[in-house]
């Protein structure tokens, strides 16, 4: 797929609306990108204007005593097939409620299989009964911040909840982050694209099921508790066959026989 880059930049430049609105709790409003076969073509969904609370969210979730999920936004989407998903944010300046919103500097993302409860259950957070009770029994009381965990699995509750039973569970995949570790830290499992640039992309190749995003600042020194916009662009593609494989591997070799030969016919 072609880079979204100037894409959102272009779109975002022209658009001047309200941002998704600001949830304490974990929810996917306005920010599910929805079901995707992974058998053919399909068009990429971007989602504009979506905000993040602080400039080190996502960093915040790399580290032992793990991040507040307050500071980050969820995105969610449906895979009924195996495919290959390219995610893309990029920080961009929008103007919510007539108020300039300054660009997420450094976006970093994490992707899981799973999702938080949704309505009519209460939606999950940090600071639930349950979700105190798993983080003080798992991490030790007073050694943990929040539940999210940036590069590996996690849960967490709502009010709902009474055992552990009732948490909701992220099956960690995979991250990304703009930047290096002058900004991210230097946590290990960390993938940093090296451009700090407010852009960062990558791509996975998955399974059938359901799927949670969280996207957050990458400022591990971050203080800030302003509120910073990015653009979300995802598309799906088909994973190619084993013999699509083979047929490029098989070019590849004739290509080098050729130059090979041309090599030596000029010695």
């Amino acid at each position: 797929m072609k880079t979204y880059k100037h894409t959102i930049a272009f779109i975002c430049a022209a658009f001047f609306a309200a941002v998704s609105t600001a949830s304490a709790h974990i929810g996917y409003t306005g920010r599910d990108f929805g079901v995707f076969s992974a058998t053919g073509s399909e068009s990429p969904v971007l989602i504009t204007s979506n905000t993040a609370t602080g400039n080190y969210g996502w960093a915040s979730g790399t580290d032992a005593n793990l991040g507040d999920s307050h500071k980050l936004r969820a995105f969610r989407f449906t895979l009924l097939n195996t495919g290959i998903i390219t995610l893309e944010v990029q920080g961009l300046d929008i103007i919510k409620s007539g108020v300039p919103v300054s660009a997420l500097a450094h976006p970093g993302f994490s992707i899981y299989k799973g999702l938080a409860h949704l309505p009519p259950a209460q939606a999950d957070h940090d600071a639930s009964f349950i979700s105190t009770l798993y983080n003080d029994t798992t991490y030790g009381t007073g050694n943990w911040q929040g539940s999210f965990n940036a590069l590996g699995d996690w849960k967490i509750g709502s009010d709902d909840g009474s055992t552990f039973a009732d948490l909701s569970s992220f099956t960690y995949v995979g991250n990304a982050a703009d930047g290096s570790a002058s900004n991210y830290g230097n946590a290990s499992g960390i993938h940093g694209d090296g451009v700090a640039d407010s852009y960062v992309k990558a791509s996975y190749v998955l399974g059938p099921g359901d799927y949670s995003i969280f996207v957050g600042g990458g400022d591990i020194a971050g203080t800030s508790t302003s509120s910073y916009a990015f653009n979300v662009a995802l598309s799906v593609g088909v994973v190619p066959e084993p013999s699509t494989y083979a047929l490029f591997g098989f070019g590849a070799v004739v290509m080098m026989a050729c130059y090979r030969r041309k090599v030596i016919n000029r010695a």
